[in-house]
This record gives C-alpha cells, sequence and structure tokens, in this order.
C-alpha cells in the first residue's frame, strides 16, 4: 500500500530544500524573465514531485523492462544512405587532419573545429536521439576497421566493460574544456592522427566490433544517446520503429556503464560551472589555469558520481535488499542518459544553431586561404534566437529529460524491487533527480 502521509512529507521536504540560485545576480541574458529566476527551479522540483506521485498512483507494474517491440518502416537495409554516410565521416576527418596541418590557425576561419566540436560531437548524437545511432555508419575508424582482418575477442569486453572508453570520453572533454589549445585546427589535427592510431590498435587487438565498444568514447557514448530515439535497426540492417526509450532499459550492463554515464552529466556540468562568475570567484587567480580547471572537472564529476552512488545506496537500504551497492547502480544506470543528454542539449544547441552556421563559410574556404568554393565564405552567423526563448527551451530540456529519468528508474525499481517496497526504494532516486534539477538550471541561470 502507498503510504501517501509519507509521500507529503517526502514532497514538503523537497520543496523547501531547493536551492535558491546564490548566482541570480550573474544571470546575464536572462535579467529580462517575466519571473525570478527561483521560481523556475521550484516549478520544476515540482514537476517531478508531483511525476513520481503519479507514477506510484499509476504505474503499478513494469512497462519498459520487455524491451523494444519493433515494427519495420522499411524492407528495405539501409544500404546506399549508409555507404555514403561512412564516405561523409571519412571525409570529415580527412579534411579535419589536413586543414588542421597546414590551414590557418583560426578556428572561425578554419574548418576542422566546427567540425569536431559542433558536428560530430553534437549533431550526430543529436539528430541519432531522434532518428536512431547515425554514428555507426558515420565513424570513420569503424570504417577504417572494416579493412582490419582479425577476429572479435568479445571476452575482452566482458572483462574490461567500458571503462577505457570512459576514460578517452574524460581525454576528449579535457581536451575541450580545459587544454588551452582544445580549439587549435593543429591540435584538433593531431589529436584526430592519435585517436585514429588508437582506434586502429584497438581493432587489431580485439577485433573491429569489440575494440570499438571497450575504447571508443564516441560508440558508446552514441550507443547509450540514441537509446533514447523512436528508431533503430534489426538485425538485417532494416529501420524499424520501436517507441521512445524503449532500447534504454535492455541496454547491456557494461563494466564501468555507471562511470561513463556520471562523466556524460558531470562534464558538461563542469563546463558551465566554469562559465560562472561564481567560479571565477571561487578561484580568484588560479581560474583558467590548467591545473585548476583539470582538478574542477575531476571534482564535479566525482560529486556527480558521489550523489548517483548515495541515491543507489538508499535504494537499497530503503528497499531492505541484500545486494551491492555497486551492482544496484549499475542496474539504474541506464536512467542518467536521458538527463546526460538534456545536459548536454540544453548547455550547447545554441552552439549549433548559431556556431554551427560557421561550416556553411569554412565549407567554402575551408583551409583559410580566402577561397571562395561555393559563394558562401563571407556569410555571417545570425543569431536569431533571444536569450529569453533560448531559456525557457532549456528549462524544458531540462525538466523533460529528469521526468524521463524518474519514469526510468520507476520502471525498472518495480522490476528489481517487491511492489510494496519499490516505490520507496525511489525516494533517494527522487532526491538525487530533484537536486540535479536545481544544479542544472542554476549552472544555467548563472553563466
Amino acid at each position: 500500500m502507498i503510504r501517501r502521509a509519507g509521500f507529503v512529507a517526502l514532497a514538503a521536504a523537497l520543496i523547501t530544500s531547493i536551492p535558491v540560485p546564490a548566482l541570480a545576480h550573474g544571470i546575464g541574458g536572462r535579467a529580462d524573465l517575466p519571473v525570478p529566476v527561483e521560481f523556475f527551479l521550484y516549478g520544476a522540483g515540482v514537476v517531478l514531485i508531483v511525476s513520481f506521485i503519479a507514477l506510484a498512483l499509476l504505474w503499478p507494474v513494469p512497462r519498459l523492462q520487455g524491451g523494444p517491440r519493433p515494427t519495420l518502416v522499411t524492407s528495405n537495409p539501409i544500404g546506399r544512405p549508409g555507404k555514403v554516410l561512412a564516405a561523409i565521416g571519412l571525409a570529415g576527418l580527412l579534411l579535419v587532419v589536413v586543414a588542421g596541418l597546414f590551414g590557418v590557425q583560426n578556428g572561425s576561419r578554419n574548418v576542422g573545429p566546427v567540425l569536431v566540436w559542433v558536428d560530430f560531437w553534437l549533431v550526430v548524437p543529436f539528430l541519432g536521439a531522434l532518428f536512431g545511432n547515425l554514428y555507426t555508419k558515420v565513424n570513420p575508424w569503424r570504417t577504417l576497421g572494416s579493412m582490419v582482418g582479425t577476429d572479435e575477442r568479445p571476452a575482452l569486453l566482458e572483462r574490461l566493460g567500458v571503462y577505457p572508453a570512459a576514460l578517452a570520453l574524460l581525454l576528449f572533454t579535457w581536451m575541450e574544456l580545459v587544454s588551452p589549445d582544445g580549439g587549435q585546427p593543429r591540435t584538433l589535427a593531431i589529436a584526430a592522427l592519435v585517436y585514429t592510431a588508437y582506434a586502429i590498435g584497438l581493432m587489431v587487438w580485439a577485433g573491429p566490433s569489440t575494440g570499438l565498444q571497450i575504447g571508443d568514447a564516441f560508440t558508446t557514448y552514441n550507443r547509450l544517446i540514441s537509446a533514447i530515439s523512436p528508431f533503430g535497426r534489426d538485425r538485417e540492417g532494416r529501420l524499424v520503429r520501436r517507441g521512445w526509450i524503449r532500447a534504454l532499459p535492455v541496454l547491456p550492463r557494461w563494466r564501468g556503464l555507471t562511470a561513463f554515464v556520471v562523466l556524460m552529466i558531470g562534464t558538461v556540468s563542469y563546463d558551465g560551472l566554469s562559465g560562472t562568475q561564481w567560479w571565477r570567484d571561487l578561484l580568484g587567480s588560479d581560474a583558467g589555469t590548467v591545473l585548476w580547471d583539470t582538478l574542477g572537472l575531476l571534482f564535479i564529476s566525482a560529486v556527480i558520481g558521489a550523489g548517483y552512488w548515495v541515491a543507489s545506496w538508499g535504494a537499497v537500504k530503503l528497499a531492505g535488499d541484500q545486494r551491492r551497492t555497486r551492482d544496484v547502480a549499475a542496474s539504474f544506470a541506464h536512467t542518467l542518459v536521458p538527463i546526460a543528454l538534456a545536459y548536454a542539449f540544453a548547455h550547447y544547441f545554441t552552439l549549433v544553431l548559431f556556431e554551427g552556421q560557421l561550416l556553411i563559410s569554412t565549407l567554402s574556404d575551408p583551409f583559410g586561404q580566402g577561397w571562395d568554393l561555393f559563394g558562401t565564405a563571407d556569410r555571417a552567423v545570425n543569431y536569431w534566437m533571444s536569450p529569453t526563448v533560448v531559456w525557457y527551451v532549456q528549462v524544458a530540456a531540462i525538466v523533460v529529460g529528469h521526468v524521463t529519468g524518474v519514469i526510468l528508474a520507476h520502471d525498472r525499481a518495480l522490476a528489481e524491487f517487491p511492489p510494496v517496497r519499490a516505490v520507496r526504494s525511489q525516494y533517494a532516486m527522487l532526491v538525487l533527480m530533484v537536486a540535479l534539477t536545481s544544479l542544472g538550471l542554476t549552472i544555467l541561470a548563472a553563466g
């Protein structure tokens, strides 16, 4: 039986504990909002709590654990479009290397930075969340790996999991967020060459598919994000409709998956936090130094991880379960994927809309040599969306991502714990979801 009094007490405690942003004075573009930012924090918290209560009352049995129920969209395998995407991926990698080594060292005039930081890192996974995993076709290293004639060694994936991929993700985001040269075309070209050698080595060692799954950060990242999509492909490569988020609960529970998903959230959180006046005031003259920014990146990711670990421990204790916290954390790791996407989209969708327009001009002059191949070299960026509209889109993304996380966590709890204890086990997870929502909105408001 659901204890309504417990719900009321929990809801009251959560609402009164939602942090009011001490950084609200640094809102910048948010200053013209019709209501104070803390109203959005309270509103988002209330939405999560109401969603939790509604699920407890109206969702008594698990509905998502069986996985997708695919229906064919097309009876033909995705052949020619897949080859086109593979060619685009290889051409993009080649262009990043050549333009970076021989083109002008200016991030707004060289095509390399926009290809890496906007199209490869953001556009591909964002589209994957809508239309299915595009990265499997775009991935230039998979295309190169098709030439590697080694056998697959799936036992290595069972032994190592995705810990190497998590480390690769951390190093990639370090280059993006901390390295003072991360935006330089030549740095990106050298990094692309090093990563190509690394990926080929993985594929020779463990097999093309297994090697990329173990160590390619972008294979795991796009696999997780695209599991949100209502579309996928069957074993014959045909496009199928499978329903929103239905592929998430049946993701393999690789070793290291929890660490990978925590890094997805922690690195974006650090990116937002490091741009606030509060962070600069905290570090003083040390702000912007490689050492302190590296420590900050690791610390924020560790805090997110610790919060999730405590929530998983709380779920075990509240459910009276005997399993290890580590096992429960791995079981619920997929519930953080929509939150990771929400954080990334809220922080970076304006980068796609605005800075992504640089692709139009830089493709006409990829090396910054004064060319105008397509007549678009002089096209200026059009900043067509107001800060207020940006803020509302960010709020919607954060709230939808966390509500989706609550739904997934509730459904998994019903499958993992006895019905009487399942809802109770999620009190700690709900606290975490409210805290992450408040953190995300506070950082966005203060940026």
